[in-house]
């Protein structure tokens, strides 16, 4: 197995929808066979450290705009180039 970023990402991708699928799993179960569910757990957990849940929130916001956010246009967003600049090795002065 060859390792480079595409592979490691993919790997990423890969466990994180599996730990998504596991806790869907979980949920059902726990809903079907009336155990607690896992926003039971959060609420518990967020009563317990309300200021780590504040720090979670905010993380988790700042990523998901990050990755959402969409592609940079306006007045101040940088003038498209061509696909032959963006090959061009740059010359260092």
């Amino acid at each position: 197995m060859i390792l480079n970023r595409g592979n490691i990402f993919s790997l990423l991708v890969t466990a994180f929808v599996g730990v998504i699928f596991a806790l869907m799993v979980f949920e059902t179960w726990a809903l079907f066979t009336d155990n607690k569910t896992i926003s039971d757990y959060v609420r518990d957990a967020v009563q317990a450290f309300p200021g780590w849940a504040f720090v979670i929130a905010i993380v988790v916001g700042i990523v998901l705009g990050h990755f959402l956010w969409g592609p940079a246009s306006g007045p101040l967003a940088p003038s498209p180039r061509r696909l032959s600049e963006l090959r061009a090795p740059r010359v260092s002065r």
